[in-house]
């Protein structure tokens, strides 16, 4: 190689270790890192958009989900069910039920619900707080995965922010226990923990009796 070619390749080492790489954002996106990750951000910018989309063109008929289930629960969960890691599967569901009683004991509150037919028995239960439990709403939809955030906390934080907006938004302004003896049409997510205790998590409610 030539001298005179050395000398230029050496200039430009010399040049490039001597910069800094800057990172072009936004002005939206520089505030943002600014701030820092909020969970109630992030689940208002996908609830109308696709939140609520992914579960109205998806959740099953919840009479036929829970066939499915008590038929082949393994064929149902890989058709239907959702999760984030080796923990139990997710499923979006919507239907009618009658609600029969709410059991307030525990601030971990349910409304009893009878499926059709109807036989005065409960046959699920509907989440009504003020605690929410679970990561149902989280984990059916399918598309909000661990790998999108920085670490487990804002993982659940989202979860966390899910069941606020499905509280604030659904179950606050319905008032779950006025409606004892009336036929409810609900959409939304329960997990599978225990085949006897169907939790449904509501994003949608309406009375239609």
């Amino acid at each position: 190689m030539k001298r005179s070619s050395l000398n230029l390749l050496l200039l430009s080492f010399l040049l490039l270790t001597g910069c800094t790489l800057v990172t072009v954002r936004t002005l939206e996106e520089d505030r943002i890192a600014k701030e820092g990750f909020s969970a109630e951000n992030y689940v208002n910018s996908i609830w109308e958009s696709d939140f609520l989309p992914t579960l109205e063109e998806n959740a099953v008929e919840i009479g036929h989900l829970l066939s499915e289930i008590d038929a082949d629960e393994d064929t149902a969960t890989e058709q239907y069910g959702n999760r984030t890691s080796t923990g139990p599967y997710s499923f979006m569901a919507q239907g009618e039920a009658k609600i029969l009683n709410v059991d307030r004991e525990s601030r971990v509150g349910l409304a009893h619900l009878d499926l059709q037919p109807y036989d005065s028995e409960v046959d699920i239960y509907l989440a009504i707080g003020p605690v929410l439990r679970g990561n149902a709403l989280r984990d059916a939809v399918g598309f909000i995965a661990f790998n999108d955030f920085t670490n487990q906390v804002e993982f659940a934080q989202v979860s966390d922010a899910l069941k606020e907006r499905a509280d604030v938004e659904v179950l606050t302004p319905f008032g779950v226990d006025e409606r004892i003896g009336q036929t409810i049409r609900f959409l939304g997510a329960f997990t599978l923990d225990d085949r006897n205790e169907i939790v449904i998590m509501p994003v949608r409610l309406e009375v239609i009796e």
